[in-house]
């Protein structure tokens, strides 16, 4: 994808690890990030702080996923889950140097 001549100018990927393996093949075929391509991950796993540019990521607790997801099933064991059927846990964007405008390198 990254190398076709109508290729995307960001990608947002489900987890940081994919976001991190975009870089790398971004930076195999000689693409300047965030210049030509902007990249964005999920997780913020502490790899992200550490890649070249910093990854841009969205943060989830993953201490409270593991506890609502531990309560729930406590719950449901239990017979007495009363609780809605999703949960939507709070997200914050983590601004690293892989994201810019489009057109412009920071």
């Amino acid at each position: 994808m990254l190398d076709r001549p109508d290729r995307p100018t960001a990608i947002f990927a489900a987890s940081d690890g994919m976001a991190l393996k975009t870089l790398e093949v971004a930076k195999g075929l000689g693409l300047d990030v965030p210049g030509d391509l902007s990249v964005a991950g999920f997780d913020n796993i502490p790899e992200s702080a550490l890649a070249e540019p910093g990854l841009t990521t969205v943060d989830q607790s993953m201490y409270r996923l593991g506890y609502e997801a531990a309560r729930m099933l406590k719950s449901l064991v239990r017979g007495d889950w009363d609780g809605p059927g999703r949960l939507v846990l709070p997200t914050r964007l983590v601004v690293r140097g892989s994201t810019a405008a489009p057109g412009k390198c920071p």
